[in-house]
This record gives C-alpha cells, structure tokens and sequence, in this order.
C-alpha cells in the first residue's frame, strides 16, 4: 500500500506566524507501519539537516491510503490556513472528492471512537468561513523534538 502523511508544523524560528506543510509518501504494509517510517524518517532528518530546526511538534493532518499508484488524479488533502486567536489554524479534509465507497483509496482519523466523521461530500465548505475559535479543536502532535 502507498500512505500519505501530510503533516504540518509551526516554524518556531520565525517570530512571525506560519504554518509549515509537509506532505510524505511511503510504502509499508499497514497504517502502523507507515507511521513508524514517516517518524523515523522524520528523527532521522533532525539530525542530519536544518530543515526541521523550528519544528518543535509536528501534527499529522491527515492519511490516505491508496491500493496502488492512482492513473488518474487523487486530491489527497485540502487544507485551508485561517487566523486563531493564538496564531493560525488548519482545517483540513482528507480525500475530499472520493467517493466514500471508493475501495482505492481510505483516509484515517484518530481521536474519540464516539466522535462522528463526515464525509466530504457531506462538508459545505462554504460554513468554514463562518467558523470562530470556539468552533476549532486542538490536535495532539504527532512527533515531539
């Protein structure tokens, strides 16, 4: 299977706010495993390269799973960047046109078994301009330098 992570993270070397994106493509056997590729592939830049030197947590947005290499276009992620209170914040749909029965591609969420995941079909991403802080959900980072 080929996984996608698309991770973001805060450049804490930079005064300014921003929002760094990272999308990531590996081949691995199962979710568990890719994620253990993306994170060691991610130590293993922080420590031969300054590229990740402000990144402090870095956040997974979003996995997709594709059964094979896609012959036509797949948008993996829309993500879009809105101001917060405390900075930036990302609201980000995974595979956003596939359709929800798709057998070629699935997208994961963590987070409470309770908690309701819409579909994109079903987000009107017109509302998402009308969301204010209280609407945001914090997220726990994915790796921790």
């Amino acid at each position: 299977m080929l996984y996608i992570g698309n991770f973001s993270y805060n450049d804490d070397s930079d005064s300014k706010d921003n929002y760094c994106l990272m999308p990531c493509i590996v081949e691995a056997e199962d979710a568990d495993e890719a994620m253990q590729k993306f994170a060691d592939h991610f130590q293993q830049i922080r420590k031969s390269s300054d590229l990740l030197d402000g990144a402090h947590e870095i956040f997974l947005d979003s996995l997709c799973e594709l059964e094979s290499v896609p012959e036509e276009p797949v948008i993996c992620q829309w993500q879009k960047i809105v101001p917060a209170m405390d900075g930036l914040c990302s609201i980000t749909s995974a595979l956003p046109v596939v359709d929800e029965d798709s057998d070629f591609a699935n997208a994961y969420a963590w987070g409470d078994e309770e908690d309701e995941h819409d579909h994109a079909e079903d987000i009107d991403f017109e509302e998402l301009d009308d969301l204010d802080d209280d609407d945001l959900v914090s997220q726990e980072p994915f790796l921790l330098f």
